[in-house]
Parts: C-alpha cells; structure tokens; sequence
C-alpha cells in the first residue's frame, strides 16, 4: 500500500518515536503492516500530510506498507481509494485480501456455509438479545438490533432477525453486540459457546469480532511474509487494539500507537506518537534510514 508522488522529497520532519522498551538489533525492515482506524488513520478518518509523504518514500526504498484492518472490503477501498494507495490491502482482520486499487479479490479465508449459519444460531441461542452482523465478501449486513448499539456503522445492509448467510456468499467475520453486556463480559459469555470453531477478538470497544480458525491479523503478516520471501526478523507492524496483537507478535518489530489499548501496549517493543501525532510516519522514519543502508534497526 502506497501513496504515489512524484519527485524524491527528502523525509518528512516530525515526532520521534516516544519510547524504547526493549533495545535490540534487527535487520532492515521490507514489509511493515499497519492497522487503519486508530493507526494509521487520525482521529478524524483521515492519513495526515506527513504520513502520507512517508509512505510514497518507503514505495521508492522498496519497503512495503501494507494496511491490516478490521473493516470489510468496501469501508477500506473509501479509504484507499481516496488517498490513491496502491497494492494489497488486508480487510477483515485477516479473512480477505483485495487490490487496493481496483478492488480485485486477491485471497478469501472464511467460514464454511455451514460453520457460518451454526455459528449464528449458537450465539443467538446462547445469549438472549444479542445483535449480530455478517461481513461477507459481497458486502456488510447488520441486525438493526446491532446497529442500534454500535456508533457510527459501516455501510451496510439489513440482515433480518434470525436470517443465515445466503448460500454462495462466503463469510469472513461474524459480529456481535449486547445492549446490557459490554464486551469483555459477552467475549466472556460466548468463548465457551464458541470454542475452536471461531476466533473471537475486537477492534472496538462496541461489539467483538468473530473470525475462523486461523484467521488473524497475524496469519496475514506471516503470509505477506512468505509472498515476499522474508523471513519475520524483515517485517514490522503496528495497531492500536487487541485484534492487532497477533500481528505485533508475528513481526519482527512490534509497535503501538500511544493512543492503545493497554493490551497493545504491553505486546509492543516501542510506543509511538498518537495516531493523531502521525505515529505511523514516526516508525517509517526509524526503519526507512536502515532500510535504505541495509544497516540493522536498533530500537
């Protein structure tokens, strides 16, 4: 993923990284995976000036910067699209993989039709006036009983009380919301409920986010990996929630936004400026000088 412009700018200025939690060698940084809202996106939506500079000189050194997120395909293509961001973008946490150009379907992890249409029944049975949303390749659809409880949805569809997946339409994440149980209290109400058959983690503090076995953000950085041939200790990433965690530990560099949930703290190696503070521009800058000398990043 990255912004073209023209010319060979030097490095935008901005804030140093904030802290340092662990100093140590690493080889120079070719893939860094960046999660959108909370990240690499400000408060506002938006990928600042400086951020967006940064970008355009990792695509010249050769670095990858591939955006990771928890949003289905079309709410990440508004956003690529409107920056001009090129290359593969990772949506779903994990589960689909498009051209963030065109749009094109590049990989699909999901559910089977019918792990999905069981999925959706043991979680209305299990937890009397849940909400629940199904992010399918073609689209979102949302129970108005969970976009009642969730500000600001995604675009999306009704998906009616008690309906099933349509046959065809592969879905990559289930989500879920209660009106009287927050998050953690429902993750812990369904993980029982759930076992293996579906990894449960959240982006937000709203609802929690249900994908199949073996499909996280994590998952996805090492495949980006194996695409490139690289091996992890050349990769970087960097989130600001839980569901980023898998991704910080797959990577060689582990970061986070100064703005994380404290989880993500905890599982980063070096804590960045804000999302608002163009943190993102931050870490390009620590690894985009060793990248281009092939010297080791120490942090």
């Amino acid at each position: 993923m990255s912004a073209t412009q023209s010319g060979a700018a030097p490095l935008p200025s901005g804030p140093a990284p904030a802290t340092r939690r662990r100093r140590r060698a690493l080889p120079a940084v070719r893939l860094l995976c960046t999660d959108l809202d909370g990240t690499l996106l400000d408060s506002g939506g938006a990928i600042g000036e400086r951020t967006l500079g940064t970008l355009a000189e990792a695509a010249r050194a050769g670095v990858a910067v591939v955006g990771v997120t928890g949003r289905p395909v079309r709410d990440t293509l508004d956003v690529t699209r409107r920056y001009g961001l090129t290359g593969p973008v990772v949506c779903s946490n994990g589960a689909v993989t498009v051209d963030a150009g065109s749009g094109r379907l590049l990989d699909c992890r999901g559910f089977g039709p019918a792990d999905a249409v069981g999925m959706l029944r043991a979680l209305r049975a299990a937890v009397p006036g849940i909400g629940v949303g199904v992010d399918s390749v073609a689209g979102l659809r949302l129970e108005t009983r969970f976009a009642r409880l969730v500000p600001d949805p995604w675009d999306h569809v009704p998906l009616e009380e008690g309906a099933v997946p349509a046959e065809g339409d592969p879905v990559v994440k289930i989500l879920a919301a209660h009106p009287e149980l927050p998050v953690d209290e429902l993750s812990e109400a369904l993980a029982p409920v759930v076992g293996d058959r579906a990894v449960i983690t959240r982006s937000t503090g709203a609802f929690l986010e249900l994908s199949a076995p073996g499909v996280d953000k994590g998952e996805a950085l090492r495949r980006l990996a194996r695409q490139r041939g690289l091996p992890p200790e050349n990769t970087a990433a960097v989130g600001d929630m839980p569901n980023d965690i898998p991704m910080l530990r797959a990577a060689g560099l582990a970061a986070a936004v100064a703005n994380a949930h404290e989880d993500t703290l905890r599982a980063a190696d070096i804590v960045l400026p804000s999302n608002d503070d163009e943190g993102v521009a931050a870490l390009i800058r620590l690894v985009l000088p060793r990248t281009l000398t092939g010297e080791a990043c120490c942090i």
